[in-house]
């Protein structure tokens, strides 16, 4: 079957997405390999007009049935859709490099098997007894999209990824490092595991704060609480309905001026590094925050077109907490970096009198994270006269990221991947802080 023929043999417009993924994880859990994955999957989202009405569908497969069932469901989806206000991607992109699947390639499960024994050795060589978790992957992605205006757009990416997790007494949290790169680890990260086992050792001990406003030093883990709200804040969709709490402050300051954030599609690190989205609009690299002013909000196309505003790239199949083939378009940043400052991790602890370093979150969901809102659980540490001192248990921290991240004392020097973006360590002056 010529799909591009029964397309616009169908449709008014239509647009084609579709995904090839190639991945092979390996699972430790308590020193002991627990699964070895490989999943090799195609799968594909048409978007469509027909008679000025929108419709859409999604399927697994590509053979030539599936591709019927996949026509014949948008075609039924549009008969009901709202109206059409947009035309799909007229951009040509071709960004496909033969070297990308070679690397993949040329990882087998033996050498990804022996560097886990290096990390393994490594991390007991430290003489600690310890429960380790281990995540390794390898993963070939390739995306093209085509529409009915001549959108042609297809790219290419291997990424590697390492995810070390020790968990701590009581149960119920775990302390970890994530290391992504497109390339495959030449080395174990040994300075990064040895915080983290330096941590881990930290945690045998409850140590808890007195309530009342401390300062708080937020990992890169834990701070997508931060990014999940200013991405609902900046999103076109919410800027339309008059939702936001941004809405009409382009050009005001809305965080302290030592908090500049930059969205970097094309970062070469990034394993979320992309040239177009899920619409066929070229990604740039754009100004979110720069020292705390308000520059830009985002939007997919259907957000730019009810708004008057221009598409830069930032339509993606991906909710808050979740990303798939079937989730409908809505405006997203694709790699946000906070830039980064001067001070170190080490540096921000031995500043403290009285604080605690949260390392991660529990129930953010809860929260009326749509306006800045946080009320969560704040899993990490207890840190006195610049040391620190034990684990956190049942401590709350709670605020408004528009009000409490106006005053940052201090930004890392150092990046880490972390939600769908790249973060230092950011110490913020006065969180309330539930604790004895």
């Amino acid at each position: 079957m010529n799909i591009r023929q029964e397309l616009k043999s169908r449709f008014d417009q239509a647009e084609l997405l579709q995904v090839r993924e190639n991945d092979f994880k390996i699972t430790v859990e308590n020193w002991e390999i627990q699964d070895l994955v490989h999943n090799d999957l195609e799968k594909a989202a048409l978007r469509v007009v027909r008679d000025g009405r929108s419709g859409s569908n999604s399927c697994f497969g590509d053979s030539e049935e599936t591709l019927i069932s996949l026509l014949e469901g948008a075609e039924e989806s549009a008969r009901y859709g709202d109206p059409a206000i947009f035309d799909y991607s007229e951009e040509e992109l071709q960004q496909f490099e033969e070297g990308e699947e070679e690397k993949y390639q040329q990882t087998p499960p033996a050498m990804m098997l022996d560097f886990l024994e290096e990390v393994k050795g490594f991390i007991a060589g430290a003489g600690q007894e310890l429960t380790l978790n281990i995540s390794l992957q390898k993963e070939y992605l390739e995306e093209k999209i085509e529409t009915t205006r001549a959108g042609d757009l297809r790219e290419n990416k291997t990424s590697f990824s390492l995810m070390v997790s020790l968990p701590v007494p009581g149960g119920g949290s775990e302390l970890g490092r994530l290391f992504v790169q497109p390339e495959f680890f030449d080395r174990v990260p040994d300075e990064e595991l040895l915080k983290l086992i330096f941590e881990q050792g930290k945690s045998r001990e409850v140590s808890l704060p007195e309530t009342g406003k401390l300062p708080v030093i937020f990992s890169p883990r834990s701070l997508y609480f931060l990014m999940i709200a200013l991405i609902e804040g900046i999103s076109g969709a919410n800027i339309y309905r008059e939702t936001s709490p941004l809405l009409g402050r382009l050009g005001e300051k809305i965080f302290s001026e030592k908090l500049s954030i930059t969205d970097r599609p094309r970062m070469e690190a990034a394993g979320s590094r992309r040239s177009f989205d899920d619409e066929g609009i070229p990604t740039r690299e754009q100004s979110i925050v720069n020292r705390g002013e308000l520059q830009n909000y985002i939007y997919d196309l259907e957000y730019a077109a009810r708004l008057e505003e221009e598409a830069k790239g930032n339509g993606l199949k991906r909710t808050l907490f979740s990303e798939g083939i079937d989730t409908p378009v809505r405006p997203a940043l694709i790699n946000p970096v906070i830039e980064p400052g001067s001070s170190s991790r080490e540096e921000m602890i031995e500043e403290l009198e009285e604080g605690i370093m949260v390392e991660n979150i529990v129930g953010f969901h809860s929260s009326n994270y749509q306006q800045g809102h946080f009320s969560v659980q704040a899993h990490g540490f207890h840190i006195q006269a610049g040391e620190i001192q034990g684990r956190l248990e049942d401590v709350m921290i709670a605020g408004n990221i528009y009000q409490d991240f106006q005053e940052i004392a201090a930004v890392g020097k150092t990046l880490y991947p972390g939600y769908y973006g790249y973060y230092p360590y950011l110490l913020v002056e006065g969180i309330q802080v539930t604790g004895q």
